[in-house]
Formats: structure tokens, C-alpha cells, sequence
């Protein structure tokens, strides 16, 4: 008899446990999405970390069009040149672009543009990543440089649309990786505080 109510009680959470994941990731996907809305500021810099198709590009838009007066690309591989990484940008903004060269994840991330953030006296920053990353930048970002004003502007896939249609591509897989690592870095740093 305890058995059986032992085996109830597990299955109890089993499915309570699958019930939650399954809703917090339908409210992962609707905060990811609504950066979509976000409309550029002018901040004190451009934070843009590597790793997806058109992000570069679109900070040195925004660069260009004075919604910053400075760059930092974080997460450049080492072994690309920074000539290579550059030449999208027009000359006369060499200047005001830094790449980093430190970092190899989000918490890398977020620790090297934190450096140069401070470095800059920067208080604000425009954040620019892939919009399933963001909330997990955004997350890192925050934890390094609490007193930072973070205003997110998304890169969304070119062939993505308003309608359910992305649930059936690419996209809906990559939201899936990036909410269960979302879920850990969370985990992680409400374990940090409870040691604290």
C-alpha cells in the first residue's frame, strides 16, 4: 500500500514538474518574441555579442546611425583577424569599435563587455543578440553590472514572420535549447544567493 502511494506521489510531481516546464516554456517564448517591439534608444555604447547571422551587422546600423557613440563586439574568435571582423564597417567608424577577444559563452559575455562597460563609464548599453538569446544575455549582463540600464534589441531571422508559421522551423528548436539553458543559468545564481 505505501508503494502504491509512494508511486502516486512520484508521478504526482513527475507531471506537476512537466506541467510547469511545459508553461514556462510557452512564457519563455512570448518574452523572447516581444523584444521584437523594442524600438532603439541612444545609449552611452553598442553591446553586441557573436555567434548569430546578422548581429554585427546590425550594431554597426545602429552605429551609424548615432544610437551610440561606441561599439564592443564580444565573443570575437581568436582566430579571426580584426580586419576580418571590421570589414562591414565604414572607415570612419574604426574608431569607435572595440572587439573582445575574452569570452567563449554568455557569462564570458557578459564579465568582458562588463570590463570595458565600466572602462567607458558607460550606464546604459544597446544590447544586440539573436532574440531566442537575449533573455539569457540579458540575464548574465544584469548579473555582472546590476546598475546598468539594459535596453534589448533583437536580430530575428529573416524569414521569420508574425504567425505561428516559425513553430514548424529552426527557430522553435533553437528556443528550446536556449530556455533549458536559461533555466539553469537561473538555477545557477538562485543557488549563488542562497550560499550567499
Amino acid at each position: 500500500m505505501m508503494k502504491k502511494i509512494g508511486t502516486a506521489i512520484a508521478l504526482y510531481i513527475g507531471t506537476l514538474l512537466i506541467a510547469l516546464w511545459i508553461i514556462g516554456f510557452g512564457v519563455f517564448c512570448l518574452y523572447a518574441l516581444h523584444f521584437k517591439y523594442a524600438a532603439p534608444t541612444r545609449t552611452d555604447a553598442i553591446v553586441v555579442l557573436t555567434g548569430g547571422a546578422d548581429r554585427i551587422q546590425t550594431a554597426l546600423n545602429l552605429l551609424q546611425n548615432e544610437f551610440a557613440d561606441y561599439l564592443f563586439i564580444s565573443g570575437v574568435n581568436k582566430s579571426v583577424a580584426v580586419q576580418d571582423v571590421l570589414k562591414a564597417a565604414p572607415p570612419e567608424l574604426l574608431d569607435k569599435i572595440t572587439p573582445g577577444y575574452k569570452s567563449e559563452n554568455t557569462r564570458e559575455n557578459a564579465i568582458e563587455a562588463t570590463d570595458w562597460i565600466l572602462a567607458r563609464d558607460a550606464r546604459s548599453v544597446l544590447l544586440v543578440t539573436s532574440f531566442y538569446h537575449m533573455p539569457r544575455a540579458i540575464l548574465e549582463l544584469a548579473r555582472q553590472h546590476p546598475a546598468l540600464k539594459i535596453l534589448p534589441l533583437p536580430v530575428f531571422p529573416k524569414s521569420f514572420d508574425d504567425s505561428v508559421e516559425w513553430i514548424k522551423t529552426r527557430t522553435a528548436w533553437l528556443l528550446f535549447l536556449e530556455y533549458n539553458k536559461y533555466l539553469l543559468v537561473r538555477l545557477r545564481y538562485s543557488t549563488e544567493r542562497t550560499s550567499e
